[in-house]
């Protein structure tokens, strides 16, 4: 796992749960984890039983940028710019309390990067 190989504390799904794990038996446990959700689903949420196990739990959703287009390496790219912003990332949870729902984003400025979290709400 690319974010590990940075230098980043990840747990995967798969090692604590089975692939086709219902939604509301792995959210409540992350949660109450106090684990942050990295994820490419943009549905999570909109979907009514997602949502409300992400209130309910006080779930904190991190979405990372997954493009209509996906070149080769994509995801990794995705991996190392947000193993960059991790300053950025962080001072965004430790000031903004669960639940919610932010959207990681990288801002391009000519030749220059910035890195944001663009809160959407619980």
């Amino acid at each position: 796992m690319r974010l590990r190989e940075l230098g980043l504390t990840v747990e995967l799904h798969d090692e604590h749960f089975r692939q086709e794990e219902r939604d509301e038996v792995w959210i409540p446990h992350v949660s109450q984890q106090g684990w942050v959700i990295l994820t490419l689903d943009e549905r999570i949420r909109f979907n009514k039983v997602e949502k409300t196990m992400l209130l309910v739990y006080g779930a904190r959703v991190i979405l990372l940028p997954n493009p209509s287009q996906r070149t080769s390496g994509w995801l990794l790219q995705v991996a190392e710019e947000f193993a960059k912003a991790q300053a950025q990332v962080e001072r965004f949870i430790n000031k903004t309390p669960p639940p919610f729902v932010a959207r990681f984003q990288v801002i391009h400025k000519g030749d220059r990067k910035r890195y944001g979290l663009k809160h959407l709400g619980p």
